[in-house]
């Protein structure tokens, strides 16, 4: 799911590199694991980074309130 989001959202992320570095090394965790550690990447990033990773959690939880 994770990746899926990711490729939705590439085009709006301006740190592309990274963002894609955290897909790749969270990939296999459980989804909710997965969002708790978006929040703390989230708090704890330069503003820029910070918006990357909304943009990534926002589009999760858009397929999350999917799937239900």
């Amino acid at each position: 799911m994770l990746d899926e989001a990711f490729e939705n959202v590439a085009p709006y992320i301006s740190n592309l590199r990274e963002i894609k570095k955290f897909v790749e090394d969270n990939k296999n965790r459980d989804i909710k694991e997965t969002m708790e550690i978006i929040d703390k990447r989230i708090l704890s990033s330069p503003p820029d980074l910070a918006t990357d990773f909304r943009i990534l959690q926002n589009e999760l939880r858009k397929m999350i309130n999917t799937e239900m």
